[in-house]
């Protein structure tokens, strides 16, 4: 097969329906929004021909949708000015694409992760503080489509960018009026954001001598995994638990720096953890992150479970918050997050996140639900897992980006290709 070759066919910036009310305030980052990187928080979907939905009329919609509900997602039509965001509608990109040597259906028999980065209107550069929100529609010879979604890390994790696109998907579908508010006030968990705090710098992202490659485990294979594990000391792990921990003993293993010390940086959803505190439509980057290290000597599967078990009672107690208030649980929260033992000069850090039970293939705008999802953050971060459901619900893909050398160890494991195939075909 010929190699791929996208073709921008247009961009246009798509400005919220009706005008923001101009006395609104500037939405405040909070002090764990502002010190995320400067990368997108991305999301592929792609999508198979709909015969009775021309090309013309797909852009259609999903321009006037995206107009519409820009007009309760606000901010994302906004520009970063210091720690807050202005709701000033200089609105978002969209781009129009086309691949005419190669039809969707081929390009899934073998996924090619670089390939993917073409599917972005985004650069492999570090991303800048504006636009907060990019679109491109990619049309594939045979009429498949791939969306390619990114919003800026800095007002948007994960669970924020599904709660964003299901509101968009249903818009397309003429249901605007069951899109629920979202909720923009990040700060009502963590410390509003000042401009003392130190910022990472432009240059600590981008310049990359990794790469990133799909590894798939299925469900036959995850419950192997974890009847592995479990035991009379060692309670059933969860999906995640379970292929979380051998990632992790492979990356440790497949190290080239036998020196450093490892840590295993695992992010968690807060939402469903404080309820009464955070609603399921909150925007931001909501969640703790838990350290687990492992020193210099070999990572065993078993022990591991074990620290996530334990790391997950410790979260439970940390948000339990009796008579005090959310901004009390929050600093609580940042407050064991700075004082972890973790050492940038003493530890290379592997983060863990999990996108499991998001529901992005429920993502339908109208021509059916996605054949097939992936996600990441754009540029690339070194040393980081993405998990994300396969369509089925059962299985999980992971995204995993090491640096060369260790990619070329890990992908050779026969402990980690005993559970997970190396980028199958997907099927549709």
């Amino acid at each position: 097969m010929d190699t791929m070759k996208v073709e921008i066919i247009g961009k246009e910036i798509i400005k919220p329906s009706a005008i923001t009310p101009t006395d609104l305030p500037p939405l405040q980052f909070s002090i764990m929004d502002i010190i995320m990187p400067p990368v997108y928080t991305v999301a592929f979907l792609f999508y198979t021909k709909d015969d009775l939905i021309s090309q013309e009329q797909t852009s259609h919609t999903l321009k006037t949708s995206l107009s519409e509900i820009l007009t309760k997602f606000h901010p994302l039509a906004g520009r970063v000015n210091g720690v807050t965001i202005e709701s000033n509608d200089e609105g978002a990109v969209f781009v129009e694409a086309r691949v005419d040597n190669c039809n969707l259906s081929s390009f899934l028999r073998s996924p090619d992760t670089e390939f993917l980065k073409q599917l972005l209107p985004v650069d492999d550069e570090p991303a800048p503080t504006w636009p907060l929100l990019l679109v491109q529609a990619t049309y594939f010879q045979c009429g498949g489509m791939a969306i390619g979604l990114c919003i800026s890390h800095k007002l948007a994790d994960a669970t924020s960018l599904s709660i964003f696109l299901q509101a968009w998907a249903a818009t397309a579908r003429g249901e605007s009026d069951s899109v629920a508010s979202p909720d923009f006030v990040s700060t009502k968990l963590y410390p509003a954001a000042n401009e003392a705090i130190g910022i990472p710098k432009k240059d600590q992202v981008g310049k990359r001598t990794s790469v990133t490659k799909r590894f798939v485990f299925v469900e036959s294979k995850i419950e192997e995994l974890r009847n592995k594990v479990a035991s009379d000391v060692v309670p059933r792990p969860t999906r995640v638990q379970s292929v979380t921990s051998l990632i992790w003993k492979c990356v440790v293993t497949a190290s080239t720096d036998t020196i450093r010390e490892k840590a295993l940086f695992q992010p968690a959803n807060l939402r469903p953890k404080i309820p009464s505190l955070l609603s399921e439509n909150q925007i931001g980057n909501l969640f703790f992150a838990t350290l687990t290290l492992d020193g210099k000597a070999g990572v065993d599967i078993v022990e591991t479970v074990k620290e996530l078990q334990k790391r997950a009672e410790e979260l439970s107690g940390l948000v339990q918050h009796e008579e005090g208030s959310s901004m009390t649980i929050g600093s609580r929260l940042f407050g064991e997050i700075i004082n972890s033992k973790f050492n940038h000069e003493v530890h290379d850090m592997h983060s863990v996140t999990s996108w499991c039970k998001i529901p992005l293939y429920k993502a339908c705008f109208g021509w059916g639900s996605p054949v097939w999802v992936a996600g990441s953050v754009s540029p690339n971060l070194d040393d980081v897992t993405v998990l994300i459901d396969s369509k089925d619900g059962q299985g999980i893909e992971a995204w995993v980006t090491l640096h060369q050398e260790n990619m070329l160890l890990f992908e050779q494991s026969t402990e980690l290709l005993a559970f997970a195939s190396p980028n199958p075909s997907v099927l549709i």
